[in-house]
């Protein structure tokens, strides 16, 4: 009955170890990031834009979705500018590491203050540096002069210092 006891109280200890480590993110095949880390996968919608004077933009004056699968990104945003439609869509392939953000960009069209529509299909690189802040993962996305963004589980708030601040609302 003794070798019984020691044997249970030897696999409890030993399980409680074994959960403690994984806990704090070592052995035991556990990874080491913190399941509060920020997704950066899923759907996002532009709910509103905040323009450098304090006026607040909604739909239908500015709609905007983008969505980041593992390694592919489509975004397309469309708003008013002096009364004239603008509108920008991107796919690009792209990974995120810890420290860098890397974009391939396959296919970019935009209609900026509705001067007519450019596409541009040749395949442009582009590398930023990534951080983490308050939470979130923070990146300026290297091509086409986009905002700074700032990923985090709820949303995404990407600003264009001066200009605007968009804030997209994470759907899945």
């Amino acid at each position: 009955m003794k070798t019984v006891h020691t044997f249970v109280a030897t696999l409890v200890l030993a399980s409680s170890a074994a959960l403690l480590c994984a806990g704090m993110g070592f052995g035991f095949g556990a990874s080491n990031a913190s399941k509060s880390d920020p997704k950066i996968e899923g759907t996002y919608m532009l709910e509103y834009r905040e323009t450098s004077d304090g006026k607040k933009i909604m739909a239908p004056e500015i709609l905007g979705m983008l969505s980041f699968s593992k390694n592919v990104r489509n975004f397309n945003v469309y708003w008013m500018s002096g009364g004239k439609p603008s509108s920008i869509s991107m796919v690009a392939k792209y990974t995120l590491g810890e420290k860098e953000y890397t974009e391939d960009c396959m296919y970019y069209s935009e209609n900026l203050d509705g001067k007519g529509v450019t596409y541009n299909t040749a395949m442009t690189h582009g590398v930023s540096p990534v951080t983490m802040k308050d939470g979130a993962i923070v990146f300026t996305p290297a091509l086409h002069g986009e905002p700074m963004l700032a990923i985090s589980k709820s949303g995404l708030i990407a600003t264009k210092t001066g200009v605007f601040t968009d804030h997209w609302k994470k759907l899945d």
